[in-house]
């Protein structure tokens, strides 16, 4: 009996070559899609750092745990050739992600943003409890970066601390910025807002732009009307211009570590920059971030000759142009307020 081989037909090889690439694909598939199951899953949050490669954030989905075939991730990415443009920052997770969907995320930078506010009025303090409270940045290394000289002269803020030039907004801020990137993104837009022409006004008048945003913060600080704000712009020029105390409150409250919401004798005696009973002209600096009503208002004061001004007790004032109408004002002010404290107290609703 001869031996012999026997031949393989060449339809059944590239049959079976079908069937073995179809498997594979078929695995591919079901790995780049798979996800972990929804029954106990509790959402969960990725932070990837700001310069991680692509094995360094296939680990870190393996240690959290977030996707049940990291290496398919990675795989995917390689593939693509997108594992250099997967992007850094917090991704959130609420339902469970499979390596595609997650892939996706990255690739299109789909991270969490958080909205921090920075009102008109508020200041440098106010920012950085907010920063910290969305745990962006510490607290203080906001405010070593906001007194930072060299970021400063790359800002081109010409005074010791950024205070007064972030621009009030609602900025969506994303995990993995430094302080100095989120202080860029917050002055960033003050000199599209603070045009060379309204330079040249403040220059013609004898003010700097960082005298006039000064001036403007005090203005914020001072009243929220906006119909006030070029009445106390001519109160704080008056008083400059006649070598007067500005004694503002606002720039008192700011100077004082300790502040329980009431200004006291103690406070208006105590030495420092920014009492402006102690001292003559401008505090050193704002007080606060000013909105553009305010620093419209410091550039273009109203045309009256107003020194003083008081409280209403309802958020307006009443201005004067002599010691003894101011008097009589805080009078009204002081009988008003006793009156106010004799009355009963007023029901709080319906029984």
């Amino acid at each position: 009996m001869n031996g012999g081989r026997i031949k393989k037909r060449p339809g059944g090889i590239l049959r079976g070559a079908a069937l073995g690439a179809l498997a594979a694909m078929l695995a591919s598939t079901f790995l780049l899609f798979d996800s972990h199951s929804s029954r106990d899953w509790k959402g969960m949050k990725v932070s990837i750092p700001k310069g991680s490669s692509l094995a360094e954030i296939t680990t870190i989905f393996a240690g959290e745990k977030a996707l049940p075939h990291p290496l398919a991730f990675r795989g995917f990415a390689l593939l693509t050739g997108t594992g250099r443009h997967l992007q850094y920052g917090e991704y959130t997770f609420p339902s469970p992600p499979s390596a595609y969907r997650a892939w996706r995320k990255l690739v299109t930078g789909d991270v969490v943003k958080y909205p921090v506010v920075v009102r008109p009025g508020s200041n440098l303090y106010d920012v950085a409890a907010m920063l910290g409270a969305y745990s962006l940045v510490e607290p203080q290394a906001f405010l070593e970066a906001a007194a930072s000289r060299p970021l400063l002269e790359r800002l081109g803020i010409p005074a010791e601390s950024a205070e007064g030039y972030l621009v009030p907004d609602t900025y969506n801020l994303v995990k993995a910025l430094s302080p100095g990137e989120i202080l860029e993104i917050m002055v960033r837009p003050f000199r599209a807002r603070f045009t060379p022409e309204m330079e040249r006004k403040a220059a013609q008048e004898g003010y700097s732009v960082h005298e006039v945003v000064t001036i403007a913060s005090i203005i914020e600080k001072e009243t929220g009307i906006p119909e006030e704000k070029p009445l106390v712009s001519a109160v704080i020029r008056k008083r400059l211009a006649l070598g007067m105390p500005l004694q503002m409150d606002p720039t008192v409250i700011y100077g004082v570590k300790r502040f329980d919401g009431t200004v006291t004798r103690k406070d208006l005696q105590a030495p420092g920059p920014y009492n402006s009973y102690r001292n003559l002209g401008l505090p050193p600096g704002p007080i606060a971030n000013p909105g553009h009503s305010s620093i419209m208002a410091a550039l273009e004061p109203a045309k009256a000759d107003y020194l003083y001004f008081v409280s209403n007790n309802d958020g307006s004032h009443t201005f004067s142009r002599t010691l003894p109408e101011h008097a009589r004002a805080v009078e009204n002010l002081r009988r008003f307020r006793r009156q106010e404290a004799t009355l009963p107290p007023r029901p709080s609703g319906p029984s």
